[in-house]
């Protein structure tokens, strides 16, 4: 245990100040991580306001704004980039030298994430406090049990989305198109995961479709639990049986891709 907490606490360092010197990457993806629900909250804020009884579907304006807040913190802390590094590390044969060191180069990538997402959080969780001191609107139900949960809920749905994007990146043993299914994904994820509208005010066929697949347990769920409705619009039980699920499947995929990608691995350089 000692020997992992020292290679991670090396690992998170090194990224850590690698992204200091990309500090104005990180501001402008923390920026658009930012506007992109502000934006979402607008129109769903401006909708609830002239809706008959002051609500859409169950959702006050009041609703809107804990939930496109919680989506602000909660997708900085699930998202993940991974399959662009991968792809790139094993058609540039950047790798091989991964690949002779005394750990999987997943742990990288974990370390990468921690210290990205360290980082962008603390910004987010500030700002968050600073708006709610002068919009009551903003501000959380303290229910320490609640969070709790809704911590337990972040932490699943970034292991979810951290496998799903290493396992889409380990297609790059076979082809050189792998980010094109990134990219799809991503379109589809912004609609299924409920970062521009929640779930609920899905069409219903598309809202089967959603629940049916892994998106949702990545934002969604954690989200509601964290502005303190979970019990409302979806079971706690049914969103942590989800994220196990999905969790598990993510799981196997990857092993299953690392172990027949290597095998295939033919990449020169590096």
């Amino acid at each position: 245990m000692r020997l992992w907490i020292e290679r991670y606490t090396a690992l998170i360092r090194a990224a850590w100040m690698i992204d200091l010197q990309y500090r104005a990457d990180v501001f402008l993806w923390l920026l658009w991580g930012i506007t992109e629900p502000a934006v979402a909250l607008g129109i769903w804020w401006t909708i609830a306001k002239g809706a008959p009884g002051g609500e859409v579907n169950g959702y006050t304006g009041v609703d809107f704004v804990s939930y496109f807040f919680g989506v602000t913190l909660v997708n900085q802390l699930t998202q993940a980039w991974d399959a662009w590094y991968i792809d790139q590390w094993i058609a540039d044969g950047e790798l091989n030298h991964r690949l002779t060191r005394p750990m999987h180069p997943m742990h990288e990538s974990i370390a990468d994430n921690i210290a990205y997402k360290a980082r962008t959080a603390t910004v987010i969780v500030a700002l968050w406090i600073t708006i709610s001191i002068v919009w009551p609107d903003a501000r959380l139900p303290l229910d320490w049990q609640q969070l709790g949960l809704a911590a337990i809920a972040i932490v699943l749905g970034a292991a979810i989305k951290f496998l799903n994007s290493f396992t889409i990146g380990l297609l790059g043993f076979w082809t050189t198109r792998a980010m094109s299914l990134v990219e799809l994904q991503m379109a589809v994820g912004m609609f299924l995961s409920g970062e521009i509208a929640p779930v609920d005010l899905l069409p219903q066929p598309i809202r089967i479709v959603a629940h049916a697949l892994w998106f949702p347990y990545v934002l969604a769920f954690p989200v509601q639990l964290l502005a303190g409705y979970g019990d409302e619009h979806m079971a706690v039980w049914q969103g942590f049986l989800g994220q196990i699920i999905w969790l598990v499947i993510w799981w196997i995929a990857f092993r299953i891709m690392w172990k027949r990608g290597l095998k295939h691995y033919g990449a020169v350089g590096g």
